[in-house]
């Protein structure tokens, strides 16, 4: 009697475990192109300069959300010369998340590849969406 008083406990647990916890695939789904803008350097928020300004030469992935807007953030870092651009392929969202997938295009020939080092971002902005997280996709 005293065992099952100890399993029928250890069973219950192991019952709220296996259904509480559960991984989503947010990459599979439907998806829906989102409208954005690429934030001018001159129109960026001074918080969100403050922000690039001290993780600029390293690479960040992130979002801030202000006046309604959610506001996307790519960096890639420090690279050798100038001459480097971003291309967006893709903001979309799912059932499960808002998509962002973006591309560093670098120097074609020497002559691109102008001037000293830099650190190339994009500043994304679009509707306010509390409910969906962002991901970043390679």
């Amino acid at each position: 009697m005293k065992r099952w008083l100890w399993i029928l406990p250890a069973g219950l647990l192991l019952m709220l475990l296996f259904n509480c916890c559960s991984i989503a695939d947010v990459t599979k789904g439907e998806r829906e192109k989102v409208e954005y803008t690429v934030v001018a350097k001159n129109e960026i928020p001074s918080e969100i300069e403050e922000i690039i300004s001290e993780r600029k030469e390293t690479e960040f992935q992130m979002t801030y959300t202000g006046s309604g807007y959610l506001y996307i953030l790519r960096g890639y870092g420090k690279q050798k010369s100038g001459g480097y651009s971003i291309r967006v392929e893709e903001v979309s969202a799912s059932e499960q998340a808002l998509h962002v997938k973006t591309v560093l295009i670098g120097p074609k020939n020497r002559e691109e590849q102008k001037g000293a080092v830099s650190c190339p971002y994009i500043v994304l902005k679009t509707k306010e969406r509390d409910d969906l997280p962002v991901v970043f996709e390679d």
